[in-house]
Formats: C-alpha cells, structure tokens, sequence
C-alpha cells in the first residue's frame, strides 16, 4: 500500500508543472507618465517642422481598447497650425519588438485649434477627411528601453481592467 502511495505521489511530481504567473497593473496614469517619455516627437517632412505633444492615453475596459490624444503643431515660414488628434485602437504586445503597440488605430478627432497658413482650408479639409482612417500600427511602450528586470519577459497576456492595463508575464 505505502509503495502504491508512493509511485502515485511521485508520478503526479513528474508530470504534474509549477506555474508561477507574475502580473501587474500599470494604472492609466503610469501609463501616460511612460507615454510621456516618447515625447515631443519631432520630424521635419520637406520645409515643414512637424511635433507631436501633450499626450494623453485613456483606457477602455469594456472594448478593451485605447485612445490617445496629442497636440499636433505643424511650422513653415513663420505659419503655423496647431491642432488635437485622437485615435483609438486595441493593444497588442509585439513579442519581435518587446513593445507595446496600438493595433489597427483609427483616427477619432482632428480639431483645429490655431492656424496661421494663408489658403489652407482645401489642406485642412483634406486632414480632416482622416477622421475614421486607420493608421499604421504604433508603438505606445518598447520594454527594450526600459531598464527593469521584470520586462525582460514577455508578457502572456495584456487586458484592460476597471484598474488599468493588466499585464501578466
């Protein structure tokens, strides 16, 4: 009898596997404060000075997706115009990057706050026509520049809870 117990305890040793599962919450706010580190994102295209700043990252759980909005500021020869963008997407971690990225983006809000630039309604109108267009896909974290031993691993799953995103590794 103690020799069956014992092959059975032993059997469920071998074949049965320890799991440990790691997670954490990131709250939108610690989010938004490693948003913030990308930015101002700054890129010159032909004669004109392009930045993107001010974001903000809001989550939403019962969609399980993301918006982000930032202040759009566009200069060339003393003209400028500065608007708000949002767009809206679902979060995906790219295991090739070690990065976390918006998928899919859609374009939900493009308001115009000052502009400057003599006949520009035609180009306006023209970026305003974007509203409902999807992006490329964006990166909102790469753990890559992250100095944390925790992100070393890659996360097995990521979801939106009432908390923030929660990110089990």
């Amino acid at each position: 009898m103690i020799k069956k117990i014992c092959v059975l305890v032993l059997t469920y040793v071998l074949f049965s596997q320890q799991v440990l599962a790691i997670g954490l919450t990131m709250s939108e706010r610690q989010l938004n404060s490693i948003l913030n580190l990308r930015f101002p994102i700054t890129q010159t295209y032909m004669e004109y000075n392009l930045e993107a700043s001010d974001p903000y990252l809001a989550l939403y759980a019962a969609t399980q997706s993301v918006a982000i909005t930032a202040r759009i500021n566009v200069i060339n020869n003393g003209s400028r115009l500065i608007a708000d963008a949002t767009f809206k997407g679902q979060i995906i971690f790219d295991k090739a990057t070690n990065a976390l990225k918006v998928s899919n983006p859609l374009i939900t809000k493009f308001e115009v706050i000052d502009n400057t630039f003599p006949k520009s309604e035609a180009s306006i109108n023209s970026i305003k026509n974007t509203v409902g267009q999807h992006l490329p896909i964006s990166v909102l974290i790469d753990f890559n520049h992250i100095s944390n031993e925790l992100f070393q691993f890659s996360p097995s799953s990521l979801r939106i809870v009432e908390e923030g995103l929660r990110v089990e590794f």
